[in-house]
């Protein structure tokens, strides 16, 4: 099985168990479907396009997005409009990203691999920071001394103008995503 040999399938896997010593229900669905569509979208058996990203307007898709992050940004954060919503957008995220392996890649360029290690550790040192305080957070029963990237964040999220930011930021990070994408 061609997932087992793709970093980010463990990398779900191991969230999502990490999830389970939480206790977490949410994440851990989140997670452990995460690892299931990793295995798909390694298996030969479903390798196609289900958009072709060159066809998505931008005439459509700004309008689109922009509509999209609005209502995210004005729903209650973790509210049930909230993840309907989430849910609702799922498919179409799915759909506009899922596409066909292209086969051999090209050698990068030296910069575009110091990008690449660079982002490497910044997301392996998130995720230890987030593994520690998690672990050291629940042995000690608090959430402050030993505080999870959520935590610090959350107050800010919390209000209207820290939660409009992030989905603005969030929704043009995936639309420069699905363009840059088309480009390729």
């Amino acid at each position: 099985m061609r997932a087992l040999r793709n970093p980010w399938f463990w990398l779900f896997v191991i969230t999502a168990s990490f999830q389970v010593f939480r206790g977490s229900l949410g994440d851990t669905i989140i997670f452990g479907l995460g690892a299931i569509l990793i295995a798909v979208a390694a298996s030969t058996k479903f390798n196609e396009n289900l958009i072709d990203r060159k066809k998505v307007r931008l005439l459509v898709s700004l309008p689109a997005a922009l509509t999209i992050a609005t209502y995210l940004a004005l729903l209650p954060r973790h509210s049930l409009p909230h993840r309907l919503a989430l849910l609702a957008i799922l498919p179409l995220a799915l759909a506009l990203v899922w596409h066909r392996d292209s086969g051999e890649k090209s050698k990068p360029q030296p910069s575009m691999t110091l990008a690449r290690k660079i982002w490497a550790a910044i997301g392996v040192g998130l995720c230890l920071w987030e593994l520690a305080a998690n672990i050291f957070g629940q042995l000690n029963t608090t959430l402050y001394q030993f505080p999870t990237i959520s935590v610090l964040v959350d107050p800010f999220m919390d209000s209207l103008a820290g939660q409009a930011a992030f989905v603005i930021v969030w929704v043009a990070a995936g639309f420069g995503l699905l363009r840059l994408g088309a480009r390729r």
